[in-house]
């Protein structure tokens, strides 16, 4: 798989760190045309409270499974009687606990992401109202949710809790932090293995600028670990369309590297070069079973994930 290409703005409106007014700060009519949608996992998740996502712990609870034959050191509590009386076979009822789900939200705040052109919401900014509203829909369901930011290394990690108060500290965390610094994928989905406690759902929002090999790796790493995983491929539409037509000087974002050219005549190439990276990113996913969807900051962050979770929940609805 081939590097992604590096994010750049033209010297007309180079990144300049503006900080967009309300960033990390839920916007009512969203939440409101969002509180009809939740995130629920499509596998078996652990947790500690009683919810609204099926665990691999079994107990008395809930939700009946099964029968089995009856064999020495089961707890007599668990006898079914009434299928003794039946067949003068004893058996065990066996449940499925519902417990609640831990989400982590894993946000990308490297300097490419600070991209912006225009009166439009940066990259970062995107994902950080898209963060805030997820988290919110998470707690509302009583799940818990985590925030971790990442450039290089992790920043600002936060364990999961239920308080509905615990969007607060996740919504400073994100204002706080300002796009910086160079982007280390692999190594941070893989720190990010070993701070999870339990399997549960981990959304990942990003440019995924970086090596893709690493990045697969390190998803590798959480599907190992039996996480359900979303990559939430945030890109701006500049990214996307390159509306870009004279002579202009792209400058790196994470490096000091400066290119003028004739973009009119770079055009054609670009997209070629970022339709062949989107499909190894979507092959990266598809093959590790990982829901991906891409996301333009053009595209109104309600909007966006309204179609992405009406989706997910229709998808998830039919694999049941």
């Amino acid at each position: 798989m081939a590097d992604s290409p590096r994010s750049s703005g033209p010297t007309t409106s180079p990144f300049s760190g503006t900080e967009v007014s309300g960033r990390g700060v839920l916007d009512p009519k969203v939440a409101e045309r969002l509180s009809h949608l939740s995130l629920t996992a499509s596998r078996v998740v652990e947790g500690f409270l009683t919810g609204r996502h099926r665990s691999p712990h079994r107990g008395v609870s809930v939700e009946f499974v099964e029968r089995r034959p009856y064999v020495q050191g089961d707890d007599l509590r668990h006898l079914d009687w009434k299928a003794y009386a039946r067949t003068r076979r004893l058996s065990i009822k066996r449940y499925e606990e519902e417990t609640n789900l831990d989400c982590t939200f894993i946000v990308d705040a490297s300097g490419s992401m600070g991209y912006t052109r225009g009166d439009g919401p940066s990259k970062y900014d995107y994902a950080c109202q898209m963060a805030t509203c997820l988290a919110h829909l998470v707690l509302r369901e009583r799940d818990g949710a985590a925030l971790a930011l990442f450039d290089q290394v992790l920043d600002r990690v936060l364990p999961a809790s239920t308080s509905p108060g615990h969007l607060q500290p996740i919504m400073q965390s994100l204002v706080e932090r300002r796009p910086d610094g160079e982007t280390d994928l692999g190594a941070t989905l893989g720190r990010m293995t070993e701070r999870i406690p339990r399997p549960g759902l981990v959304v990942l929002i990003s440019d995924l600028f970086g090596d893709l090999e690493r990045f697969a790796e390190g998803l590798g790493k959480l599907c190992a670990r039996n996480h359900d995983i979303i990559v939430l491929h945030v890109m701006h539409a500049d990214e996307l369309e390159f509306p870009f037509d004279r002579m202009t000087r792209f400058e790196g974002l994470e490096d000091d590297s400066r290119l003028l050219v004739d973009a009119a005549s770079l055009r054609e190439s670009y997209l070629s070069i970022i339709e062949t990276w989107r499909a190894d990113v979507r092959r990266a996913c598809h093959v590790r079973g990982v829901d991906y969807h891409l996301i333009s900051t053009a595209t109104p962050l309600d909007v966006s994930l309204s179609a992405y979770l009406g989706a997910r929940a229709a998808r998830l609805g039919r694999a049941r």
